[in-house]
């Protein structure tokens, strides 16, 4: 009596563009997770004083060529790590262009609005979790030690959104020269930027008194009264 025999089920294969899409997937991965990890490096000390080997081991990577397989090299790493600090950014830069937009719209656009409008995305960004701070810290490192590269990715960063609020300040105040106005919208900018850096100890008073913190509890005044300071600097003669 011939006994049946039993076929054993052969494996399942994932069809060739499923394999392809899992390929490229942990590719974006690996490459999110060097960019996320050179970013956090870079805003702690300084660009030059991380190196690539330090990077690929803290994101826990066994491959050493990792970077140049995905960046070719640092400076391509650093406009990498811009490109997606950028992109933290966008949102917040489009919701205060929206902002001025509707304000417009209503006729009740005034200087505090485009003086807001400046400073509050990064604030937004600083103050949305870990991420955003050394967002913004990186940034600073870029503007400090970037060298020119770093100076020429800042400028990218900000350009499109300072070219949209300097000529409405500048038809708010006909009076005062472009070069000026340029010049403390980016000291504006640029004071913000460093001042998120160190935000921990402007709240501490050197003033003496029965309280050790400034605006202790009290972050929305702490922003309005940052707020009017920008403004006075931005709109003085």
């Amino acid at each position: 009596m011939l006994m049946a025999v039993k076929k054993t089920a052969k494996p399942s294969i994932a069809p060739r563009s499923a394999r392809r899409r899992s390929v490229a997937q942990t590719g974006a991965n690996t490459r999110e997770v060097l960019v996320r990890e050179a970013m956090k490096l870079f805003a702690e000390r300084a660009i030059d004083a991380v190196s690539l080997r330090e990077i690929v081991q803290k994101a826990g990577q066994g491959n050493q060529s990792a970077i140049h397989y995905h960046f070719s090299d640092k400076p391509g790493l650093v406009i990498a790590v811009a490109e997606f600090v950028r992109s933290m950014f966008e949102p917040h830069f489009a919701a205060a262009i929206a902002e001025i937009v509707e304000q417009e719209r209503k006729g009740t656009l005034n200087d505090e609005h485009l003086v807001a409008a400046l400073v509050m995305p990064l604030i937004k960004v600083f103050h949305a979790d870990d991420l955003g701070r050394d967002a913004i810290r990186f940034v600073a490192r870029l503007a400090s030690d970037g060298g020119d590269l770093g100076q020429s990715l800042v400028l990218k960063q900000c350009a499109p959104f300072l070219n949209q609020i300097e000529p409405r300040l500048a038809a708010r105040h006909p009076d005062k020269s472009r070069e000026k106005l340029q010049f403390q919208l980016l000291l504006g900018m640029s004071s913000t930027i460093f001042g998120l850096t160190a935000i921990g100890g402007l709240r501490h008073s050197p003033f003496g008194g029965d309280h050790s913190t400034m605006y202790a509890g009290r972050f929305d005044d702490l922003i309005r009264d940052y707020v009017h300071f920008v403004g006075r600097g931005l709109l003085g003669n």
